[in-house]
């Protein structure tokens, strides 16, 4: 192959960029906003890379345009590629990797996530942190988009596609109001749970699903009476009478001013992971949060 021809096959960083926020974004005018330029030069590196290979990459359905599958394998090795193209650039410009640059966080539960979020950002001050509070369901369908860097999720295990470390292992109890009834309890059969009316988090929560997979296995039906997304709007409820939560044990502080009964079930047992994309492990800003987080022995309650 000589140097013209080898100089037609090389990808550029315009093109993956293009594509990328294509289907992102879902539009070629989308995709031109976010990146800065026209929209036929958005669609010059489109169809020159489709014509280059001689591949359909995209599928337009109206005004909507997604991947085709052929895409979608490729778009986490894009995702990578252009990921560490900005830490080199940093590298370049700044001296140092970790500079600037952008950490997008989700994370499940605030009380456990936080913290984290907190030292490291005081350990990376010019890091910019976007964080969103997601059910775990939520998170990993953000990951599957390349909406997000890192994720705080509760699950039995680390998503095969995904690597991670074990933050924190914690009882799935029920929590009422430190007057109710049941606080003097010391545990709560599911002969008890049966008969509550139960506070729980949104249908896509890792712990309502544990704790609903847990209740399939005794042959029991919840009666979840509301569900919520965030765990403070649970514990106002659980305060005001209203019913029973369901929640792990770590996300229960002493400002909730409740009381966490544990249920007579071994397999109620919640594993909390910090994740991310195993083709994003060796991007600067991920690569550094994960060594902040300092994981030796997970906290066992």
């Amino acid at each position: 192959m000589n140097q013209n021809e080898r100089s037609k096959s090389t990808l550029s960083l315009g093109q993956l960029r293009a594509i990328e926020a294509v289907v992102r974004r879902g539009s070629f005018s989308a995709a031109a906003k976010e990146i800065g330029v026209s929209q036929p030069s958005i669609s010059n590196h489109v169809h020159g890379l489709e014509n280059r290979f001689k591949t359909k990459l995209l599928i337009k359905s109206g005004y909507s345009v997604s991947a085709t599958p052929a895409l979608e394998k490729l778009l986490p090795k894009i995702r990578a590629v252009l990921a560490l193209s900005e830490d080199l650039e940093t590298e370049l410009l700044d001296q140092k990797a970790l500079g600037s640059g952008e950490l997008r966080i989700g994370y499940s539960t605030y009380q456990l996530a936080i913290p984290k979020i907190s030292s490291f950002m005081t350990q990376h001050p010019d890091i910019t942190i976007e964080a969103r509070a997601l059910a775990t369901s939520n998170i990993l369908d953000l990951f599957d988009n390349g909406e997000i860097d890192v994720g705080f999720i509760t699950a039995p295990e680390i998503p095969a596609e995904l690597d991670g470390e074990l933050l924190i292992r914690s009882p799935i109890a029920a929590v009422v109001a430190p007057d109710h009834p049941l606080a003097s309890k010391e545990t709560l059969s599911w002969k008890d749970i049966d008969a509550l009316p139960l506070l729980q988090r949104e249908s896509g929560s890792g712990t309502r699903r544990m704790f609903e997979a847990a209740a399939t296995v005794a042959n029991i039906r919840p009666k979840t009476i509301l569900a919520l997304g965030s765990w403070g709007s649970i514990a106002t409820l659980i305060r005001s009478g209203v019913g029973v939560g369901i929640a792990m044990e770590a996300e229960i502080t002493d400002r909730d001013g409740c009381v966490a009964v544990p249920i007579d079930d071994p397999a109620l047992i919640a594993n909390h992971f910090v994740v991310w994309p195993k083709h994003m492990a060796g991007v600067a800003a991920v690569e550094a949060f994960c060594k902040s987080l300092k994981v030796t022995e997970p906290l066992q309650l």
